[in-house]
């Protein structure tokens, strides 16, 4: 499978913002760019990637040289936590952080200037997995319920309360009692097998591979029916380097878009791409794989036609973020997203079409 780094952390956000900051600074190794906007960028994977995840990789491999860019697998960095692919950003070691939206937006509203500049994935192929007689939304908030999540603000934890939201739950994550933090949806699906949590999010792939293993599965909800606005992850950099490298960031997201629109309409190609760019063990059956793909189209999970961050769906991301008590108040649009820099990329995108 992907041959990209691979660095396993959990540490408290805020710590580690907050710590990035004070040291600041960059190395030797920064992204370069000449007057054409030609170059290279580092990117921090904020988890590893997975098959649903593989359009941007294999959009700017494969699509990046049309766009001026030298780009090879090895400047990815993979994580399992937002928080250290963020301080490894501010620290000056990678350029750009791919990971939750509303972390994203959070990182602003703890003072750091980040701008969103291109999409990831919106829709995504998650669901909340039930086993050992959990199978309501309602069950997950028994004292006795042990359920898998991410730490706060962590792309499992937004999806899981925009499902409850979507489903008419007032309780949000925060209030489920019997949380176990296990920050990459692969730790999860392990726990969920082997019985030692009742509940988790987890890739629908996932779900049904360890549905083999768990006592009486079920699937509870899917976020691609039941919340049809949601964003899961975005590109973001800090407003500063966006603002010097506005066009490397242009071609850089233009080459992602590529690679959406490819993948999207080409099954084999997807396959190829999972082969080559996804982390995982195994690689899944061309059974699993078709539905992805299928749910993937239908869904919209790579918006490679428009760049998917519109001030609609930033918007009701945030207001999510707000209501799960991971947000204070809703940004400004223009506050949050470098639209220029992502409407240059649909321009780039047409040019080469």
């Amino acid at each position: 499978m992907a041959r990209q780094t691979a660095i396993r952390a959990a540490v408290p956000a805020v710590a580690l913002v907050l710590v990035a900051a004070a040291c600041g600074g960059g190395d030797d190794d920064a992204s370069t760019s000449g007057g054409d906007g030609a170059g290279t960028i580092r990117v921090a994977n904020t988890s590893p990637t997975q098959p649903g995840f593989v359009p941007a990789k294999f959009g700017v491999i494969t699509y990046g040289e049309n766009f001026g860019l030298d780009m090879t697998i090895d400047n990815f960095t993979t994580f399992d936590s937002h928080a250290v692919a963020t301080q490894t950003v501010l620290s000056g070691r990678a350029d750009v952080v791919a990971g939750s939206l509303v972390s994203n937006l959070l990182l602003n509203e703890q003072g750091q200037d980040f701008k969103l500049f291109c999409p990831y994935i919106a829709q995504d192929d998650f669901v909340i997995a039930g086993a050992n007689g959990i199978s309501s939304v309602e069950d997950l908030f028994d004292a006795n319920t042990r359920v898998a999540l991410d730490s706060p603000g962590g792309a499992g934890d937004v999806i899981l309360n925009a499902m409850l939201q979507a489903l008419g739950q007032e309780q949000t994550a925060a209030d489920i009692p019997g949380i176990q933090i296990l920050e990459s949806s692969g730790l999860r699906t392990t726990a969920f097998a082997s019985g030692d949590v009742d509940a988790t999010v987890i890739h629908d792939y996932q779900y049904y591979e360890a549905a083999e293993q768990a006592t009486d599965p079920v699937i509870i909800a899917s976020l691609f029916e039941e919340v049809p606005d949601f964003v899961k992850e975005a590109h973001a950099a800090p407003a500063a380097w966006l603002e010097e490298n506005a066009e490397l960031a242009a071609n850089y997201c233009a080459a992602v878009l590529m690679g959406m629109r490819e993948l999207s309409a080409d099954y084999d190609a997807f396959v190829g791409a999972v082969e080559e760019f996804a982390d995982v063990e195994e690689m899944p059956d061309d059974e699993t794989l078709r539905a992805l793909h299928t749910s993937a189209v239908d869904y919209g999970f790579w918006p490679g036609e428009d760049g998917g961050l519109s001030e609609e769906s930033v918007t009701f991301m945030a207001e999510v973020g707000v209501k799960s008590g991971l947000l204070e108040e809703v940004p400004e649009y223009e506050d949050v997203v470098a639209v220029d820099v992502l409407e240059r990329a649909l321009e780039l995108v047409e040019e080469q079409s």
